[in-house]
């Protein structure tokens, strides 16, 4: 492949994944959604490969930028700073800069760690696969109860659970849709928080220059625990980074919560080439992007996992540059943005994206799923208990 059309695909990838991982309620699931709805005509003019370098371009460059609208977007109207999460809490105090730069330390260490514990974990996740793949339903039993048990409010938690698994249940079965996961995850992750945050009048503060107080003892714990529950987590089909983030916290014993964004942002580019090896090894795909590759090419070889590695840490070393220039340019005119007239824009695109691509039945899903996402943000209720609508089909899947 001509080196000019590596960089062209890469620089695609990256734009794409700017505009995903700035824009709140855009998820590259939703990309991934376009591109496997427009393959036949995008194929007729670019090689899969191609397509696959912009992907994980695209995939990296949002998980990187992604720290920016969660330390920037979304702060919720709360006098008690305790209540706050520890980017919002940072960004309240004056301290986005540095909450954005532990949480580009946390991606940049999440992708580099994994990466070179590759060979390692390309050995042991088929060992492992195939010892557990029989009993993967009663492990993803164990782990949401573990989650239930460890919630504030553990019989609010698993009706959630229950009533996200049924309708992630009834979502899969509709035979007109398909990509049902579109409507899914943009209402309960997406359009909830945005119609919610519409409301909110959050003026923020001048910020103060950046300041990281983190060990290089913290850093190797943080980076090798992660990795360790990324690669115990992210190959077993419906689990997230949520559950990666949760284990990893449990084995670090954070006490620093501004610390967990560091693990919590590792943990997410972790889970990125996690999915890529469990491509590799298992011919699994665990997550939207990833699952789009395997459309495209069915499996991946050796020679394609190294140019997936390499495209990540090509895109991780721009991305982390540009990301430290963008986000002092955001934070320096955050209140001059609209965010109301920006987030009600935002919403009409997601309503007419997920019509167009899975018709009324979408809408429908989108509809249940948008309440269900307001009502638990309004409980208080953590927002793991929403991944019910992937872990319950799955347990599920392997019960029956």
């Amino acid at each position: 492949m001509e080196y000019l059309v590596i960089l062209f695909s890469i620089l695609t990838g990256i734009l794409f994944g700017i505009i995903t991982g700035l824009t709140p309620g855009i998820h590259i699931n939703l990309i991934a959604a376009i591109i496997i709805t427009s393959s036949y005509e995008i194929l007729k003019i670019l090689d899969p490969i191609t397509i696959v370098i912009t992907i994980t371009s695209m995939t990296i460059t949002h998980t990187i930028l992604d720290i920016i609208p969660s330390t920037l977007l979304g702060i919720p109207n709360a006098e008690n700073l305790t209540m706050l999460l520890p980017a919002h809490k940072l960004t309240i105090e004056g301290n986005a800069k540095t909450a954005i730069n532990y949480g580009l330390l946390g991606s940049a260490l999440g992708i580099i760690i994994t990466i070179a514990f590759s060979p390692l974990t390309i050995i042991i996740i088929p060992i492992i696969y195939n010892k557990i793949k029989e009993y993967i339903g009663y492990i993803l039993i164990i782990i949401l109860s573990y989650v239930i048990l460890k919630s504030k409010n553990k019989l609010i938690s698993l009706a959630f659970f229950l009533i996200t698994g049924i309708v992630g249940i009834i979502s899969f079965n509709i035979k007109t849709i398909d990509q049902p996961l579109l409507p899914m995850l943009s209402g309960l992750f997406g359009l909830s928080a945005l119609i919610l945050s519409i409301k909110n009048k959050i003026i923020i503060p001048e910020q103060k220059e950046a300041n990281l107080e983190v060990s290089k003892k913290d850093i190797i714990k943080y980076s090798i625990t992660t990795t360790l529950s990324s690669t115990l987590t992210n190959f077993l089909p419906g689990l997230t980074s949520s559950y990666t983030a949760l284990i990893s916290n449990k084995i670090s014993k954070v006490k620093n919560q501004e610390h967990y964004i560091i693990l919590s942002n590792a943990a997410n580019s972790s889970a990125i080439i996690i999915s890529f090896i469990a491509l590799y090894t298992i011919n699994k795909a665990r997550s939207g992007a990833v699952a789009t590759i395997q459309y495209l090419i069915n499996s991946i070889n050796m020679s394609t996992l190294i140019l997936i590695i390499s495209i990540s840490l090509i895109t991780l070393s721009v991305v982390t540059i540009f990301a430290k220039i963008l986000s002092n340019k955001i934070i320096k005119n955050i209140n001059k943005i609209n965010y109301q007239k920006t987030s009600i824009f935002i919403i009409i695109l997601i309503i007419l994206i997920v019509l167009i691509i899975t018709r009324f039945e979408g809408l429908i899903i989108l509809i249940v799923t948008t309440s269900i996402g307001i009502i638990v943000e309004k409980l208080k209720v953590e927002k793991i208990t929403l991944t019910g609508c992937l872990v319950v089909p799955v347990i599920i899947y392997y019960l029956i």
